[in-house]
C-alpha cells in the first residue's frame, strides 16, 4: 500500500486494477487451501460481492491508520491481514459444501471429531492458514501455536467478537513470535 492511496489526508478509491489483483489474491488463497482440506469438501465457491466489500473495508481501514495514527504506508502486513481476516469473519464470503460423513466418520469418535471440526471451523481455519502463510513469507517458518492454543484461537475467531484493532494485535504477536 503506498501512501499516494492517502494524499491530502483523503481517502482515494482503490482503482479497478488494485480491486481486481486483490480480488485474485484472495481466490487464489482460498484455492490453496480448498486443496490442502479437499478431502472434506464436495463443493466450494464465494459470493463476489462480499469479497469486493472486504477489498475495500481493508483498504478504508489502511487509510484511516495513515489519516489518523500517521502510518502513511497505512498498515503493516499482519494488521492488514487481521483486516481482511476481520472481514472474511464477519461477512462470510465463501460457501463450502461437505461431502457426506463416510462410516468411519459416522461410528469412530476421532475421525468424526476431525470432519465435524473442519466443517465448523472452515472459515477460521482459514483465517489461521493465511496467518501461517504470512509467517512463511516474513519469518521462514510457520505459526507456532500448541495444538490446544490453535484450537483455543478458532472457537475465539468463531464464538467471540474480536475487535478489529484486538485482531490486528493478536496476528501482529503471533507473527513477531512465529
Amino acid at each position: 500500500m503506498s501512501a499516494a492511496s492517502y494524499s491530502h489526508c483523503k481517502y482515494t478509491p482503490l482503482s479497478n486494477a488494485l480491486i481486481v489483483q486483490r480480488f485474485k489474491g484472495l481466490i487464489s488463497r482460498f484455492t490453496c487451501y480448498v486443496n490442502d482440506v479437499g478431502c472434506y469438501i464436495k463443493d466450494a465457491s464465494f459470493v463476489a460481492n462480499y469479497l469486493y466489500d472486504v477489498i475495500i473495508q481493508v483498504d478504508k481501514r489502511a487509510a484511516y491508520h495513515c489519516i489518523f495514527h500517521d502510518m502513511p504506508l497505512g498498515l503493516s502486513e499482519p494488521k492488514a491481514l487481521a483486516s481482511y481476516c476481520y472481514w472474511i469473519l464477519k461477512l462470510r464470503p465463501f460457501s463450502v459444501v461437505f461431502r457426506d460423513k463416510t462410516d468411519a466418520e459416522k461410528t469412530n469418535a476421532a475421525d468424526k471429531k476431525l470432519y465435524d471440526d473442519a466443517l465448523s471451523y472452515f472459515t477460521e481455519r482459514f483465517c489461521l492458514h493465511m496467518l501461517d502463510s504470512l509467517c512463511w513469507e516474513l519469518k521462514g517458518g510457520g505459526l507456532k501455536l500448541s495444538d490446544s492454543r490453535e484450537a483455543e484461537l478458532e472457537y475465539a475467531l468463531k464464538h467471540t467478537d474480536i475487535s478489529k484493532g484486538a485482531l490486528m494485535v493478536i496476528f501482529e504477536i503471533l507473527v513477531d513470535n512465529s
